[in-house]
């Protein structure tokens, strides 16, 4: 086969494979809920431009329209520090009391110890909540189908390994690999491996999640101390009270919890799934 008929053929694959983005039902094009004043409007910024928002995505088709709520993401994007996070998610609510919620990694690649605390105190100070992950946000993936406690120091190659590898992660195998149509974002294979009908997959992530706030290398954090109500408003809580909502201590610090996820606590607070273990 010659050169251009091999270049011909991987553009056609690759148009086909946009048609069947296309036809199928997508992840990526979330239903708009402004109008309907009963439906319950979360404000939600990321670090990335693909996961962290195919993710929020799929949240919303899933449950949005039973659960009557609206993840509203903010378009962002690559490379977003913790605080401009922060700062993207405030700009982004129509009032300073609207839900907010920021999703950011402790990822060192970009070096951001010295950001993730300054980002963490102006959250609690304006009334943001955070789902910090570390390593990296795909911990919360593979938290889907299993436990992972071992402590990787910000670096994510092996829970993406765990990923890939798991036998019921379907449609993970190739993920951030760039092989075939695949870096990072979420297909609608992998969008139907993380839920199910009796959300068993997203009850598994949520326990595991909240199993690793006992398991924080502080030793005085727990899930069952996590609260789960909706933040009052700016400059309501001191950052220890903002801080132990999510179940660590008020002196734990956040670069240590290592490896921790505060995605389970967004569907808690948000209903799709109860915080029903009690270990912790």
């Amino acid at each position: 086969m010659s050169r251009g008929q091999q270049n011909r053929n991987q553009q056609g694959s690759r148009r086909r494979r946009r048609r069947d983005w296309e036809a199928a039902p997508s992840v990526r094009r979330p239903s708009q809920f402004y109008g309907d004043e009963s439906r319950r409007i979360v404000y939600v910024a990321g670090e990335g431009q693909k996961t962290e928002r195919d993710y929020v995505t799929l949240l919303n088709h899933a449950y949005g329209e039973r659960g009557k709520f609206f993840l509203n993401f903010a378009e962002t994007r690559k490379g977003l520090r913790p605080t401009e996070v922060v700062d993207l998610v405030r700009a982004s609510a129509s009032d300073p009391g609207d839900e907010k919620w920021a999703l950011f990694d402790r990822d060192t690649l970009d070096n951001r110890d010295q950001d993730i605390p300054e980002a963490m105190r102006d959250a609690a100070r304006y009334g943001v909540q955070v789902a910090l992950s570390h390593p990296s946000f795909e911990l919360w993936l593979l938290l889907h189908f299993q436990q992972f406690t071992g402590q990787e120091g910000g670096i994510s190659d092996t829970v993406v390994q765990r990923l890939r590898a798991h036998r019921e992660a379907k449609g993970f195998e190739n993920y951030d690999t760039g092989s075939g149509d695949q870096g990072k974002g979420i297909t609608e294979e992998q969008a139907r491996t993380l839920t199910d009908p009796d959300k068993r997959r997203e009850r598994t992530a949520v326990r595991n999640a909240r199993k690793l706030v006992g398991m924080c290398a502080h030793g005085g954090c727990s899930g069952r101390d996590a609260d789960h109500s909706v933040i009052p408003g700016p400059g309501t809580e001191t950052y220890e009270q903002w801080t132990r909502r999510s179940g660590h201590a008020a002196n734990c610090d956040p670069l240590k919890r290592d490896p921790s996820s505060d995605v389970w606590r967004l569907l808690v607070q948000l209903g799709i799934v109860e915080d029903e273990t009690r270990g912790g």
